[in-house]
């Protein structure tokens, strides 16, 4: 495993399948109906393309990571944005080992396929960690997902929030790969993205409006 860790330090490795070319309607209205429209027509992705999100695109979407806001400006996360193949497969390779034997809900559930990738074979994850202890973490990183996920919809990327993840990358088994990603004592993950090029254009699942109530 330290080879392999050694070796994963090394130029990024992309992988992928190909996929059908996905036609997405680019917003042509004022800022302000762009801003509304971006939220409403986000959509989790979980088929993507081989191609690697760049530089200039994930420097734009950290920034909108970091400036979202947090409670008492504390920013109580630590980003990570891994695109090295190797570790990839390392993280795929420890979830399917923890998988093993359970019954999961949703796309996690079907682990047992072959070729199963947790993070839909996404070519970038982003790892999110937060301040163990903290009363403000869940909100702050809830905050800064957000921002990275309407951002990069924004540039025309793909995103999917992976919560199957979370207790797996935290398990005191699995603390070295923490290590490698280079979160500090302290911190544990609490939310992963899958980023890149999507490959599909799903319909939005049913809103419950009855969810809001307006008291005046």
């Amino acid at each position: 495993m330290k080879k392999l860790f050694v070796a994963a330090m090394a130029t990024a490795l992309f992988y992928g399948c190909s996929e059908p070319k996905i036609e997405r309607t680019v917003f042509q209205g004022s800022s302000r109906e762009a801003i509304v429209s971006n939220i409403l027509k986000r959509r989790s992705i979980r088929k993507y393309t081989d191609k690697q999100v760049t530089q200039q695109q994930l420097d734009t979407i950290m920034k909108c990571a970091i400036y979202a806001p947090s409670a008492l400006n504390k920013q109580t996360w630590e980003i990570r944005v891994v695109q090295n193949q190797k570790i990839l497969d390392e993280i795929n390779k420890r979830f399917l080992a923890f998988a093993q034997g359970k019954e999961l809900q949703g796309s996690a559930s079907r682990y047992r396929e072959e070729g199963f990738s947790i993070f839909h074979h996404a070519p970038t994850l982003i790892v999110m960690a937060g301040e163990k202890g903290s009363n403000y973490t869940k909100l702050d990183a809830g905050l800064a997902l957000q921002n990275i996920l309407l951002s990069a919809n924004a540039l025309d990327l793909g995103t999917c929030p992976i919560g199957s993840l979370v207790p797996v990358l935290n398990l005191p088994e699995n603390a070295d790969i923490l290590k490698l990603l280079n979160i500090p004592e302290g911190y544990e993950v609490t939310i992963n993205v899958a980023l890149g090029h999507p490959a599909e254009s799903p319909e939005a699942p049913i809103r419950y409006s009855d969810k809001v109530k307006i008291i005046r």
